[in-house]
């Protein structure tokens, strides 16, 4: 007799769960409420009668514009919903009672008609000697990517340069003074965006703020070239994204820094004082041609030999192999984990080979396959049939064979260069541990779909293996 499954019982319901939060005092569910985004910290009013007010007590305020205005409205129905959100915030902000605000973040568009609500939300915050303050005035519909420069739309009110127990402060299109961050002195995190800013700006800034440990520039202009040599410089933390630099040349002495991320045009980096740099990423996307002179790139390389964490983009994978040396770098990389920001074309084969190559350690790799600038005018470090990427005339690396234990495949569509390179890996990764395979939910010129790239991700995982350890999973 075949017995009947029983059904187990959940040792947990919602309705346990709920019962467990009632005994708690509403101080406790305050702290819990406020460790949730402000959207997500409003949900919870439908819970029961009693959570409907609680939330508004929560110590996480984020006050958005695009809670009321949607991106394909025209600008009348815009100017309306603004209205309809500044009502929205003065109502919301009549009704708070607690005392203390942790993080206040306020982002707004076209300030114009409403500068004065703006700054009675500042004071607001201020008044409740908010620790963490972000101020985003710049407009959704500015390009990262365009050159077209926008000036800052409103003035930090004066009042804010007289509360010194800020830790963290953001200002996008937000003018300020440099010579009041003297009084930020608890100032930890940084982050400055859509202005303009020079390079004795910066300095004072960090001049300004010693126990500052976290900077971040965001789509500034005009500044001469980047030199952070302050002198006992604490930061650990540098992000510079997209920025217009007049000369693009970057020369960091920063013996604390942890993690660097550039992401604009490609240019000389002179970096001093490196050994714990622990993670980096390198984004050269606003490079729109073609450069057959990698040296820049490959001197870059070589100073972030002891980094852990490394992330590279399609520009330099077609370009670090033009050099003397384009099978990799001589000096190895301590490179752990390895991710490669990818188009997978044929134009990046001998880029990921010097990836390879250079990371003799390497035991994480990971894939992001997605859009990116494939240059019509490249021309290959050594000849080469596009047609034959990893099929014939490869080199297997010895991380491939002896440190490899785990890829993470990230956008995966199951073009033919994609799976030659992972039966590759497959076919040759003695170590390896695990092969994790996302599948895109973008639908290819092709009509390929999920369901496609599904059935061709059951292909991969009938690819013969090196390892009988591999674990091959379709997430």
């Amino acid at each position: 007799m075949v017995s009947k499954k029983r059904r187990l019982k959940p040792i947990f319901t919602v309705a346990d769960n709920m019962d467990m939060f009632s005994k708690l005092p509403n101080d406790l569910i305050c702290i819990i409420i406020s460790s949730l985004p402000f959207k997500e910290a409003a949900k919870t009013s439908i819970l029961s009668g009693r959570w409907r007010h609680i939330w508004h007590a929560t110590k996480k305020i984020e006050l958005l514009e695009s809670f009321f205005v949607r991106p394909g409205e025209n600008e009348e129905i815009k100017e309306l919903h603004r209205r309809q959100f500044i009502n929205f915030v003065h109502q919301w902000i009549g009704n708070y009672d607690a005392l203390i605000v942790n993080t206040f973040r306020l982002e707004f568009s076209r300030p114009g008609n409403f500068v004065e609500d703006l700054h009675n939300c500042i004071t607001f915050a201020i008044s409740h000697n908010v620790k963490e303050l972000a101020l985003d005035f710049h407009d959704p519909m500015w390009q990262e990517t365009d050159l077209q420069n926008h000036p800052a739309v409103l003035n930090l009110p004066d009042h804010v340069y007289s509360h010194n127990d800020l830790e963290s402060l953001e200002l996008f299109s937000c003018n300020f003074g440099v010579s009041k961050f003297s009084n930020f002195i608890a100032l930890k995190q940084l982050s400055l965006g859509w202005i303009e800013l020079s390079l004795p700006s910066i300095r004072d800034l960090l001049q300004h703020c010693p126990l500052l440990e976290s900077l971040r520039l965001k789509k500034c202009w005009n500044i001469e070239e980047l030199e952070i040599t302050v002198p006992n410089l604490r930061l650990k933390r540098l992000v510079i994204d997209k920025c217009d630099f007049i000369r693009d040349w970057f020369q960091i002495e920063a013996p604390n820094l942890r993690f660097f991320k550039y992401s604009g045009s490609l240019g000389r980096f002179v970096f001093d004082k490196h050994d714990f740099l622990a993670e980096a990423e390198l984004d050269f996307a606003l490079e729109l041609e073609f450069d057959e002179d990698g040296e820049l790139l490959y001197e870059l390389l070589q100073q972030l030999e002891h980094v852990k964490v490394l992330t590279v983009c399609s520009y330099l994978l077609q370009v670090v192999p033009h050099v003397e040396e384009p099978l990799g770098t001589t000096i190895p990389l301590n490179v752990d984990h390895l991710i490669l920001n990818t188009v997978m074309h044929s134009n990046e084969y001998f880029g990921i080979n010097f990836m390879l190559n250079s990371c003799p350690y390497l035991t994480t790799l990971t894939i992001n396959i997605g859009p990116g600038t494939v240059f019509p005018d490249y021309t290959p470090p050594m000849q080469f049939n596009p047609n034959e990427c990893w099929t014939r005339n490869f080199v297997v690396y010895s991380c491939i064979l002896t440190s490899l234990k785990v890829v993470n495949v990230k956008g995966f569509k199951g073009r033919t260069i994609e799976a030659y390179f992972l039966r590759y890996l497959i076919l040759f990764g003695h170590a390896m541990e695990e092969m994790n395979i996302y599948l895109s939910n973008e639908v290819d010129a092709n009509g390929g779909n999920r369901e496609v790239y599904m059935q061709r991700a059951q292909l991969v995982q009938q690819f013969r293996r090196c390892s009988r350890h591999l674990r091959i999973s379709i997430c």
